[in-house]
């Protein structure tokens, strides 16, 4: 699809604000991250900083503790490049979500529907 923009980092900073983590999901297809009423699905891979480790998603079993992201308080989000997108928790704790150009969705982000609308962003 496409790559990360600048805008996609205000969007979502204003989204998330306030939120945390209600659930990560992980499949053979990919992995959410649901921030209440925010969803991100991804499926191309997943860095992320837990504890202090670093951990990596990339469609095969992984031994990370994604659960250890559950409740956590998003902080802040940045461009670490236009394929990764990082999303920080008030932990110190962070995700970087990786979307590729091509002819398939890497990450899809769902928002809360506006008057039975659904509004979502698609890299």
């Amino acid at each position: 699809m496409i790559r990360f923009s600048p805008e996609i980092v205000e969007i979502l900073k204003s989204a998330l604000s306030d939120l945390y983590v209600d659930s990560v999901l992980l499949s053979s297809y990919g992995i959410g991250f649901q921030f209440c009423d925010v969803n991100i699905h991804c499926n191309e891979r997943v860095f992320a900083n837990i504890n202090g480790a670093l951990y990596e998603w990339d469609d095969a079993p992984s031994n990370a503790p994604w659960g250890a992201l559950g409740r956590q308080k998003f902080s802040d989000v940045s461009l670490s490049s236009p394929n990764l997108l990082k999303i920080i928790f008030k932990s110190g704790d962070y995700i970087e979500i990786e979307t590729l150009e091509s002819q398939y969705e890497s990450v899809i982000i769902k928002f809360p529907s506006k008057d039975q609308e659904v509004i979502m962003e698609t890299f």
